[in-house]
């Protein structure tokens, strides 16, 4: 679907299973989510579930980032056309997480989410993905406002939506928690 220099961004499907749940059974990597711990299997197979819904209902939502990595080189030199096989190719190379925008629970707002396995955090992979998910939000939605959303000591992700050029948006509440950070960004065309 999206491509950057390192990455491959392709919708969720049900072979990306074994993905989300790696990173939904990591205690480290669930601390964050709502659940503040890891899912169980019926809350790992609604999770992706409703990542592929929220594709089909709206058009737009989160991608599997993969890695153009060995596997992607090996697929890619039995291609003709590497844009037309981006969704063949994705699957060859190493997937690394997930990061997309959606609708928030409350309202009509959107916000840009993400995760990535542990050993793959710290490359810059997130901020790599994140800026092409919001040229393409922008530039293949009528969404301009986005919004990000941390608890307070996640420094990490918060760090990430301030690269991003959010600032912190006081007095707007996404989600039914009351003890998150909210960051927002308006997006410009050709972002």
């Amino acid at each position: 679907m999206l491509s950057t220099k390192r990455l491959v961004l392709s919708k969720p499907s049900i072979a990306d299973f074994a993905l989300f749940s790696e990173i939904l059974t990591c205690p480290q990597q669930t601390r964050f989510l709502p659940n503040e711990s890891p899912y169980n299997l019926v809350q790992r197979e609604n999770y992706l579930r409703n990542r592929i819904n929220h594709w089909e209902e709206h058009g737009f939502g989160t991608f599997v980032i993969s890695l153009k990595d060995e596997g992607y080189q090996d697929a890619l030199a039995q291609v003709s056309d590497e844009e037309a096989e981006l969704d063949m190719l994705a699957q060859a190379g190493t997937k690394l997480g997930f990061i997309g925008v959606e609708y928030t629970p409350v309202g009509s707002a959107v916000d840009i989410r993400f995760a990535l396995t542990k050993e793959h955090e710290g490359f810059g992979y997130t901020s790599e993905a994140a800026s092409e998910i919001l040229d393409f939000i922008a530039n293949n939605t009528s969404h301009r406002q986005i919004y990000g959303v941390a608890m307070p000591e996640n420094q990490a992700s918060k760090a990430v939506l301030v690269k991003l050029g959010m600032t912190p948006a006081l007095d707007v509440k996404l989600y039914e928690a009351d003890d998150l950070d909210c960051f927002s960004l308006v997006l410009n065309l050709h972002q």
